[in-house]
């Protein structure tokens, strides 16, 4: 799929700001439900990031901030917070 460079800029910035964002919320053990391939949600147990990488207690460590929907019982987008 190729994209046109206004779009690649546009999902760039909303990666950076899901990824601040995230960093800024995510304490070790909060719950995440998160979508993976080919798009399953998972619950999975924050642990520590690797760059921009989220890390689980179990060790899987290829989860963007993008890809998160819901910490612990609360919905969240992080390509939104601080634009409210």
């Amino acid at each position: 799929m190729t994209h046109s460079e206004e779009e690649r800029a546009r999902r760039v910035k909303l990666s950076k700001l899901a990824t601040d964002s995230a960093k800024n919320t995510l304490k070790r053990g909060d719950r995440l439900r998160v979508t993976r391939c080919p798009g399953t949600k998972r619950w999975v147990t924050f642990d520590h990031w690797d760059g921009y990488w989220i890390v689980t207690k179990s060790g899987i460590d290829d989860i963007h901030a993008i890809n998160v929907d819901r910490v612990n019982t609360e919905s969240v987008d992080f390509t939104t917070k601080g634009e409210q």
